[in-house]
């Protein structure tokens, strides 16, 4: 998977949890005054944030993540509801409400970046530091820390530049996970925009840019520059001499050429359970492969660079995140790892902050 495609998947998932929690003032905590339901309100902002997500990678994103626009909308809005009746939530309908009415001027690069509009911040909840908690909404911090293994953690301090972090949902608002390539942690670092210096894996670009010429092992930083966005644009997959192409849009870059990255932008292919994934053909590649309906792309090892394309584990169902394992959990569900165990394996569960205490 390119590392924009997870990325806006990542972004995606994230957006969902703060989605629940959004930080508009239209209301009192708790729900004083609120005329809607939770799950007209959540239905509405499910509606909402699916539809942006949708705008941002036309045909690609939904199809690849959930299959069906309905499906996004549908388990959106089931972690919506579950998060508005936690203990400490400040969030209710009508912020909720306010969030749905601010996401269509929400930008792409503001979604993938883990950057919410004001009215999808989460409100401070009651909950102090340590408490348990499942969504950001219920803290007094406005910050739930949850490992990716497990539904319920702890309310921590807003993280900023410099903390720890596994993964994007790790760090603050509007900041990146910049883990380096041989690493499987990093620190939270914070976006770099169009022309600033970047180094992959340390001090990574906003959405929809590329690092240019960036050398890792000898610390040579590089520029941030414009992915590809079109089918035919120009193109460097290896990111030595220009932009790859922007895979959150289902674009992969193609060479002409043995030996070299420089190509043009084409369409990935989305297939289904059982169906080859990842690159096609070989010395150049010829097409890439994106597993659809929330599947993944199960290698040999993590190094290859084809699979085989797994369905999604039902709720309930045995799951396990590693590339070499599967199957994977249709988000936002998460493979939960029993308490004491080692390794990735566990169980696909839906995401229910009311069921943390």
């Amino acid at each position: 998977m390119s590392k924009s495609v997870f990325r806006f998947i990542a972004a995606a998932a994230v957006a969902a949890s703060l989605a629940a929690c959004g930080g508009s003032t239209s209301s009192s905590p708790g729900g004083s005054g609120s005329t809607t339901s939770p799950q007209t309100a959540c239905a509405h902002l499910a509606h909402a944030l699916c539809a942006l997500r949708d705008s941002c990678a036309p045909s690609f994103g939904i199809t690849k993540s959930y299959g069906t626009l309905s499906a996004c909308e549908t388990r959106t809005a089931l972690t919506c509801v579950s998060a508005l009746s936690a203990n400490g939530q400040a969030s209710t309908p009508d912020r909720a409400e306010a969030c749905a009415a601010a996401y269509p001027g929400e930008s792409c690069t503001d979604l993938q970046d883990n950057n919410p509009t004001a009215a999808c911040a989460p409100p401070a909840g009651s909950l102090q530091t340590g408490a348990a908690c499942g969504a950001s909404g219920q803290c007094a911090t406005t910050f739930c820390a949850v490992s990716k293994n497990a539904i319920c953690g702890t309310c921590q301090p807003l993280p900023m530049v410099g903390a720890s972090c596994e993964a994007q949902a790790d760090c603050g608002r509007n900041l990146a996970c910049a883990i380096p390539a041989t690493a499987t942690a990093g620190t939270c670092a914070a976006w770099v925009a169009s022309g600033g210096s970047c180094l992959t894996g340390h001090m990574p670009c906003e959405a929809g840019l590329a690092c240019v010429g960036d050398n890792p092992q000898s610390s040579t930083a590089g520029t941030c520059k414009p992915q590809g966005t079109t089918v035919g644009a120009a193109c460097d997959a290896s990111r030595k001499t220009a932009a790859n192409c922007d895979g959150s849009r289902g674009l992969v870059c193609i060479p002409t050429a043995k030996g070299s990255g420089v190509g043009t932008c084409q369409k990935m292919q989305l297939v289904g359970d059982g169906a080859a994934c990842g690159d096609i053909g070989s010395a150049p590649i010829t097409a890439h492969a994106e597993c659809q309906n929330g599947g993944m792309c199960v290698r040999a090892s993590a190094g290859d660079k084809t699979g085989t394309c797994v369905t999604p584990a039902a709720e309930g169902a045995p799951c396990n995140p590693d590339v070499t394992q599967g199957s994977p959990c249709l988000a936002p569900a998460r493979c939960v790892v029993p308490s004491g165990a080692l390794g990735t394996a566990g169980i696909s569960t839906l995401p229910d902050a009311s069921t943390c205490t």
